[in-house]
C-alpha cells in the first residue's frame, strides 16, 4: 500500500504532502490542473528516470518521498541487503547537476530501486502503464487465471536444480576437454620423474662423492701419510711411557702426567686406525666419477622442470599423480552428471508440457471471459485473445517459465485482424483492459496499490458508473487509486482528493489537498457541470 506521498518544488507543486488509506481513492481536478504531476511522482518512486526539468522554477532541486507497506518488503529488502521491514521510505531527488535515489536513506541506484518496487505501485495509463506488455506478466497473469502457481513453483523449482546440473556438467566438460589436451604432457611429466628413481637426499650424497673422486689421489696420499705420521707418533710416546712408567716407581708425582700421556697415546692409535680405516673405503679409482657427473646433471634438470631440491621433485611427482587421479575421478563425475540431467531435463519437460497444456486450455477460458468484461466496460467493439506459443519440447527451448509464450491479441473494430494489444490500444482503452483483467484474477493477483490514468476516455453514462463499480470492488481487496473527471466514478470513492491550480503574484502553483464531505459535494456538483450554490 501507498501510505504517504511528499512533494517538494516538483514542477508547479511547491509542496504536498498527502496520507493515503486502503481503498478507493480518486483524484479530481480542472483539465491542465496538474494531476499528472502525481502520476510522475510516482514514476520517479518506482525507478523510472527524472531530468532537471522537473525542478519547479527558481528552486535548488525537487524531491519526492513515498513511504510503502506490503507484507512482501521484508524479503525484497532482505534480498537487496537492508534490514527487513514491512515498511520503507523511497526518497528521489532531482537537481541540475544530479538525480539521487535513496531507499531507507542510503543511496541506491535505480536498478535497485525498480527491483524492489516492482510490483508493489502498477500504473495504468497511456505511455506509463507497462506491465502488459511484458512477455513475463503476461504468463504470470495467465498462470494465476488458471491457478497454476503451485504447479508453476514446482516447475521452478526443477528448472533451477536442471540448470544446476546442466552448468555444473557443461564447465565439467570444458575442464575436461581442456584436461585431455594436457594429457600427455602429464603422463611424460609423471614418466620422466619416475623414471629417475629418485630418493631423497641422494643430490647431496652424490655432491660429497663427487667431491671425493675429484680429489682421491690428493686424499689417498693425505690419508697415508697422516696414519704413517701418527704410528710412528704412538710408536715414539709408546718409548717414553715405558721410561716414565720405571721413573713413576721413584717419584710419584709423575703418575698424573703419566695417565694423560696413556690417554693421548690410545687417541692416537684410535686416530691412526680411524685414517687407515678412511684410506680403506675409498674407491680404487676414479672411474664413477663420470657416473656420478651424469646423474647429477639429470637430477639437475628434473630440478629445472619440477623443484629446488630432489623433495620437491618427489612432492611434484605426488601432484601430477593426484591431478591424473582427478581426470579419472572427473570423468566418472561427468558421467553422473550427464545421467542427473538427462532425468531432470525429462522431468522438467514433462512438467513444462502438463503446464502448457493448462495454459491453452486458460487462454481460452481467459479469452471469453475478458470479453464478456470488456463489453461491460464499453469495449464491445473490441475482441480480446490470448495466444499461447509452444516451441518444440526441447531442453534448449526451456525458460523459466515453462515452454511457452504468451501474446495478448486486440482486434478493437468487427472486420479488422487482431493484432499484439501495444500496438493497438489507446492508454484509455489499456486502463479498462487492465481493469477488466485484475477483476477476473482479483482473489488471486495481488498488488500494494493500483493507480488507473485516463480509464476513463472516451465513455460516460451507465457504461462510466459500471467502471466505477469495478474500481470499487476492486479497492475491497487492493488499494486503488483513480485520477477521473468522471463524477459518475468520483462519486464512488472512499476518499477523494482535488487538484487545483492558483496563481500568486504571477506565479503559477498547483494545490493538492483531501476534501471533506461538503467540499466533495462542491467538486461533483462542479464535475456534472452544475453551478455552486
Amino acid at each position: 500500500m501507498l501510505a504517504e506521498l511528499r512533494l517538494k518544488n516538483l514542477l508547479l507543486i511547491e509542496e504536498a504532502s498527502l496520507s493515503f488509506a486502503p481503498g478507493f481513492t480518486v483524484f479530481t481536478g480542472e483539465t491542465g490542473a496538474g494531476k499528472s504531476l502525481l502520476v510522475k511522482a510516482l514514476r520517479l518512486v518506482l525507478g523510472e528516470r527524472g531530468s532537471p526539468d522537473y525542478v519547479r522554477p527558481g528552486a535548488r532541486e525537487a524531491v519526492v518521498e513515498a513511504f510503502l507497506v506490503s507484507p512482501e518488503l521484508p524479503e525484497r529488502l532482505s534480498a537487496l541487503g537492508f534490514d527487513p521491514a514491512e515498511e520503507v521510505l523511497i526518497r528521489r531527488v532531482l537537481a541540475p547537476e544530479r538525480s539521487r535515489a535513496f531507499v531507507n536513506g542510503t543511496p541506491v541506484p535505480l536498478r535497485m530501486l525498480s527491483e524492489l518496487t516492482r510490483g508493489l505501485v502498477i500504473l495504468t495509463g497511456q505511455h506509463e502503464f507497462r506491465a502488459l506488455l511484458s512477455p513475463e506478466y503476461r504468463l504470470r497473469v495467465l498462470d494465476t487465471f488458471a491457478g497454476l502457481e503451485e504447479q508453476r513453483k514446482a516447475y521452478a523449482d526443477l528448472y533451477r536444480k536442471w540448470r544446476g546440473v546442466h552448468e555444473e556438467r557443461t564447465r565439467l566438460e570444458g575442464e575436461l576437454l581442456r584436461a585431455a589436451r594436457e594429457r600427455d604432457f602429464l603422463e611424460f611429466q609423471i614418466r620422466e620423474i619416475e623414471e629417475a628413481d629418485l630418493s631423497p637426499g641422494e643430490d647431496e650424497a652424490l655432491l660429497r662423492e663427487r667431491e671425493i673422486l675429484r680429489n682421491l689421489t690428493r686424499l689417498k696420499t693425505g690419508l697415508f701419510e697422516g696414519s704413517r705420521a701418527l704410528e710412528e707418533a704412538s710408536e715414539a710416546l709408546s718409548r717414553a711411557l715405558s721410561s716414565l712408567r720405571d721413573l713413576s716407581r721413584i717419584e710419584g708425582e709423575l703418575a698424573p702426567l703419566l695417565a694423560r700421556l696413556e690417554e693421548v697415546y690410545y687417541e692416537l692409535l684410535e686416530a691412526s686406525r680411524e685414517l687407515s680405516g678412511r684410506l680403506a673405503d675409498l674407491p680404487e679409482d676414479d672411474a664413477r666419477l663420470e657416473e656420478v657427473e651424469a646423474r647429477l646433471s639429470r637430477i639437475e634438470n628434473l630440478k629445472r622442470k619440477y623443484g629446488a631440491t630432489v623433495e620437491e621433485i618427489l612432492s611434484t611427482l605426488e601432484e601430477l599423480r593426484r591431478r591424473r587421479e582427478g581426470l579419472e575421478v572427473g570423468e566418472e563425475r561427468l558421467g553422473e552428471l550427464r545421467s542427473r540431467e538427462k532425468e531432470l531435463a525429462e522431468r522438467v519437460l514433462s512438467s513444462a508440457l502438463e503446464i502448457s497444456s493448462a495454459r491453452h486450455s486458460a487462454a481460452r477460458r481467459l479469452s471469453r471471459a475478458m470479453n464478456r468484461e470488456l463489453e461491460a466496460l464499453a469495449l464491445s467493439g473490441a475482441e480480446f485473445r490470448v495466444e499461447v506459443e509452444t516451441p518444440a519440447a526441447r531442453p534448449e527451448n526451456l525458460t523459466p517459465f515453462g515452454l511457452d509464450r504468451v501474446r495478448f491479441l486486440v482486434r478493437t473494430n468487427p472486420g479488422t485482424p487482431a493484432r499484439p494489444l501495444e500496438k493497438v490500444v489507446s492508454g484509455g482503452e489499456l486502463s479498462r483492459i487492465f481493469l477488466a483483467l485484475k477483476s477476473l484474477l482479483a482473489e488471486r493477483d495481488r498488488a500494494a496499490c493500483l493507480v488507473f490514468d485516463e480509464v476513463d476516455a472516451g465513455i460516460g453514462g451507465m457504461v462510466a458508473v459500471r467502471v466505477g463499480e469495478k474500481l470499487k470492488e476492486l479497492a475491497r481487496r487492493e488499494q486503488v487509486l483513480c485520477i477521473t473527471h468522471l463524477p459518475q466514478i468520483a462519486r464512488l470513492a472512499d476518499h477523494h482528493f482535488a487538484v487545483e491550480k492558483e496563481v500568486v503574484d504571477g506565479l503559477t502553483y498547483t494545490r493538492v489537498r483531501v476534501l471533506g464531505p461538503e467540499e466533495r459535494e462542491r467538486e461533483l456538483r462542479r464535475m456534472m457541470g452544475e453551478a455552486d450554490g
